[in-house]
């Protein structure tokens, strides 16, 4: 009985004396040496963090807490990674760090059309980075200040610079295809600007995707509604008081090209049957006075009190016809 309280004394002495010796290791791994150290930063941040997670349920309090929690763990990995094994042929790797995670902060943080700041602000936060740890290592600030103007800082700063202009450029293209997106339709593979994959294909051309999208809308009322629903329908696109573009323009969305597309409808009726036409026109600029136009042609008739759509494959204006219907140059 005795021999196993001993032994039960010794394993819980060896595990008490195993947590000590594991305790003292966290904290030298942890407390930092002096108070001007990464590790001090990095403290805070995890202390900020858990604030966030578990103690704190108020919305704005808990954003402004990972705020300064991210904030402080940026710090810390910037100070980091400014010391070796960080350096590189006396290079720290302290600025594209710093630039990187205050970059992912941008990002969380900015709208959706707003994040291409993070992006473009990125290689220059770098540089500022940068400038502070030159100005913060040299002897004397004038003499740090004077580093700035080297060539060797001046011919960094301009490549950051030109990394900037490019992702500035990148986003500035984006937003033009966004808002034009009949540029793709075009065949850029020699442009020096635009990096397609793609074949060109009429299809990306927005008066083609918007009467597909009428073509989409017609086949929906024709397959949830009875006959005479679909027939009046019509007959208000005939006599102009239902609009099928703008019905098509709720599923697509609003860009500044639709207002450069003239799209007409013309219905011609028959016996429980209609004829409908639907012609998209640029009237933007050209390079010469020529059409530039795509036409669908549908069917709409009555089978069993239920409408049926059949249509045609969309059709281009000729190319080098004239506005005045005379034939023109056929090069585009």
């Amino acid at each position: 009985m005795m021999k196993q309280f001993f032994d039960a004394t010794q394993q819980l002495t060896k595990l008490t004396n195993n947590l000590w010796e594991t305790n003292k290791k966290i904290q030298k791994a942890m407390i930092p040496p002096k108070v001007v150290h990464w590790k001090t930063p990095l403290l805070l941040s995890i202390f900020l963090a858990l604030l966030t997670v578990a103690a704190v349920t108020d919305w704005r309090t808990r954003t402004l807490l990972f705020d300064m929690s991210w904030l402080f763990f940026t710090l810390s990995m910037g100070l980091l990674t400014s010391q070796q094994p960080f350096v590189i042929k006396g290079v720290s790797l302290s600025p594209w760090v710093t630039s990187i995670l205050i970059g992912l902060w941008l990002l969380i943080r900015l709208p959706s059309e707003r994040k291409e700041i993070a992006w473009i602000s990125g290689p220059l936060i770098a540089v500022v980075v940068l400038a502070t740890i030159e100005i913060w290592n040299s002897e004397s600030k004038r003499e740090g200040i004077r580093s700035l103007v080297r060539p060797q800082f001046l011919m960094i700063t301009l490549v950051h610079i030109l990394f900037s202009c490019w992702f500035a450029f990148h986003f500035l293209i984006q937003g033009w295809i966004q808002q034009y997106p009949s540029v793709l339709s075009q065949d850029l593979r020699q442009s020096d600007y635009v990096v397609t994959f793609q074949q060109p294909t009429i299809n990306r051309s927005r008066g083609v995707v918007i009467l597909n999208e009428m073509e989409r809308y017609l086949r929906n009322e024709a397959r949830t509604k009875p006959w005479a629903q679909v027939e009046q329908m019509l007959i208000d696109i005939d006599n102009e008081r239902f609009f099928l573009r703008n019905q098509a323009l709720k599923t697509t969305g609003v860009v500044a090209e639709d207002a450069s597309w003239d799209v007409k409808t013309s219905i011609v009726q028959g016996d429980s049957r209609y004829q409908l036409e639907m012609q998209a026109t640029w009237l933007g600029l050209v390079f010469r006075p020529e059409i530039y136009s795509f036409t669908k042609s549908c069917e709409v008739f009555n089978i069993g009190n239920r409408a049926t759509v059949t249509c045609d494959a969309i059709k281009r204006s000729q190319p080098g016809q004239k506005k005045d219907g005379t034939a023109g140059d056929t090069q585009v």
